[in-house]
């Protein structure tokens, strides 16, 4: 049966393969004729020109992870690779050919450390006295511009369109409490936590957020707004105005020019002829960074980068390498890809950027122990915080050599919380009636259909008191503290990047930047010898990836010659996978679910 399993496999792999390379030739047969011009500007986009303005567009957003391995997964990537952008603006300084740069901002995903990060990098290119501008056409149509405007106001001038908006009326945190629809349709939410801060499961067992929790967020966003007003002030020099401007907006774009806080009011095409003056020409910041790219000596000196991104779970790190979405980190993943950095001898330093607000305590517990092996063995580890490393992801940070975030990195969150959701209240309203057999007296302990009995409660309460403790006491080991040191800013308490320092949860503040330098001082490199960061694990070829999950398996991608045949005529055919993909968020293209049509049409 299993020798025919494999035959079915294989036909249905031979005829996919075919009927994709049969779409490949077709699309390649219409770029050709209809694109050969632009072909070769995308294939071959080495070539600079000799005066140019970087644009940073934020409308799709900004992303990190490892660096992009194929022309065809920068073609479908979207957004600003956040690193690389900031590692080319500190290029441009000393680049003659680059003349300024223009940020579109207003629209788009963005993270507060993505904004910090980038802001930063802004500010000191705008230091050398070369031109820069923002342009919104407005910040807030779609919510509060309060992050877009401070990305912005790093420019030297800041534009707005005449009808536009300036909504920077500050951060709000909200979370529904589900509690009264829950006792409504009958679901009983049994869930206990350690300690009164830890308030993940509160939308579930409350009708409004607990008084402790309430204290402790309002002081993470009060650390943030005081940063951002801070910031914001002296790029304006306006020292002690802006919280009291903020209270006022939204301000229309006149108040706006009035109060100072906004150059000039025109629209995208009076800016863009201001800053292609004198024959200049736009290039996006993400191709100038990959065609600025320095290349690696043979000597560099090699420090291992590791990526963990997402919600932490045991196994394998999730997410879609080429079209991008959302990532998990898995601990199998993560583990291996620390302990190959230990043992290859060419890695003097272990970089491990870390975006996650944690997730399962076991799989943090897998990757917690590689970080205390490098250290066993004398391998630097250099943590640097992005968006979020809270909960389980500051547990993994702990017993690191060195630990870096952002002032507005949300961290800590040292607790624990479990329980379950009781159902039977549902099924007795609905009418369902559940029965069954079991071989083992705590067999349905978790069973959604029953609640917890006493002894099962107390079991429950003792595996959190159990987490709960080895918990703050890794952490006191890793950080140099007390067990009860710890627990006065654990008990589920989060803190912000520059509060953390403050608390002795990490040791300095940067972004990624600044760890690459930490991670060169941690291994002793010379300030003349270059550095290579080398990703681990080695990132998949995105290509390779879709084929396999287009075929169902690995099979006909063992002959090389077949997948080159194929990688290249996707190289080739991307530009109009990207003019279809542009057209369908065209606003005179209505995308439905039946297909594309014209809007007006029936």
């Amino acid at each position: 049966m299993s020798f025919f399993r494999f035959l079915f496999k294989g036909i249905i792999g031979l005829f996919a393969a075919l009927g994709l390379l049969v779409i490949l030739i077709t699309v390649l047969v219409g770029v050709m004729i209809n694109n050969a011009d632009e072909l070769g500007k995308k294939v071959n986009n080495q070539n600079l020109p000799s005066e140019m303005i970087l644009t940073i567009d934020l409308s799709q957003g900004i992303w990190e992870g490892p660096y992009k391995t194929s022309y065809l997964s920068n073609s479908f990537q979207p957004g600003i690779p956040l690193h690389d952008a900031v590692e080319a603006l500190y290029r441009a300084q000393e680049d003659t050919r680059v003349k300024g740069v223009l940020i579109r901002a207003g629209r788009g995903p963005l993270g507060l450390a993505q904004a910090q990060e980038l802001r930063r990098a802004i500010k000191d290119f705008v230091k050398t006295g070369k031109w820069s501008a923002s342009f919104a056409e407005t910040y807030g149509e779609a919510g509060h511009g309060t992050l877009h405007y401070y990305l912005a106001s790093a420019a030297e001038n800041v534009w707005i369109q005449p009808s536009g908006d300036l909504d920077i009326s500050g951060f709000s945190m909200e979370s529904p409490y589900l509690r009264p629809v829950l006792d409504e349709i009958g679901v009983l939410p049994q869930f206990s936590q350690r300690h009164e801060f830890k308030g993940v499961m509160n939308m579930f067992t409350s009708d409004s957020m607990p008084e402790p929790v309430r204290k402790n967020t309002q002081g993470v966003l009060d650390s943030i707004f005081a940063q951002i007003e801070k910031e914001i002030s002296i790029s304006r020099e306006k020292p002690g105005e802006i919280g009291s401007l903020m209270d006022r907006s939204p301000l229309s774009a006149v108040e706006a020019i009035d109060t100072d806080l906004v150059d000039r009011i025109g629209y995208w095409d009076e800016v863009s002829s201001e800053a292609l003056a004198d024959g200049r020409e736009f290039v996006n910041i993400t191709d100038y960074a990959f065609s600025t790219t320095p290349e690696v000596s043979e000597n560099a000196s090699r420090i291992a980068l590791i990526y963990g991104l997402g919600e932490i779970h045991l196994g394998d790190s999730q997410g879609d390498a080429f079209f991008g979405g959302s990532r998990t980190m898995g601990s199998d993943t993560i583990a291996q890809a620390i302990s190959d950095a230990i043992d290859d001898p060419s890695i003097e330093a272990i970089l491990l950027r870390i975006d996650s607000p944690g997730g399962s305590y076991v799989a943090s517990d897998v990757m917690w122990r590689e970080v205390v092996r490098a250290k066993e063995v004398g391998k630097p580890v250099i943590i640097s915080m992005g968006e979020v490393a809270a909960s389980g992801g500051y547990f993994v940070s702990a017993p690191a050599h060195k630990i870096l975030a952002n002032p507005v990195t949300i961290t800590g969150s040292i607790g624990v919380a479990g329980g379950k959701m009781v159902l039977s209240g549902l099924w007795d309203k609905v009418g369902v009636k559940w029965d069954g057999v079991k071989a083992g007296d705590n067999a349905d302990l978790y069973s959604a259909n029953k609640e917890f009995t006493n002894e099962g409660w107390a079991r429950l309460q003792g595996s959190l008191d159990r987490i709960y403790e080895d918990f703050t006491v890794k952490v006191g080991e890793g950080r140099g503290k007390s067990q009860q040191e710890v627990h006065t800013i654990a008990k589920g308490q989060i803190w912000s990047g520059l509060q953390a320092k403050e608390n002795g949860l990490i040791d300095e503040l940067g972004g990624f930047r600044e760890a690459v330098q930490a991670a060169r001082e941690a291994a002793m490199i010379h300030e003349d010898i270059a550095h290579e960061l080398v990703v681990f694990p080695t990132p998949r070829d995105p290509i390779e990836e879709l084929l396999e999950n287009a075929m169902g398996g690995p099979m006909i991608l063992s002959d090389p010659a077949v997948l080159q045949s194929v990688k290249s005529l996707l190289k080739i055919a991307s530009p109009m996978l990207q003019g279809i993909e542009q057209a369908t968020q065209d606003p005179r293209v209505s995308v439905l679910n039946s297909g594309i049509k014209p809007l007006g049409s029936k």
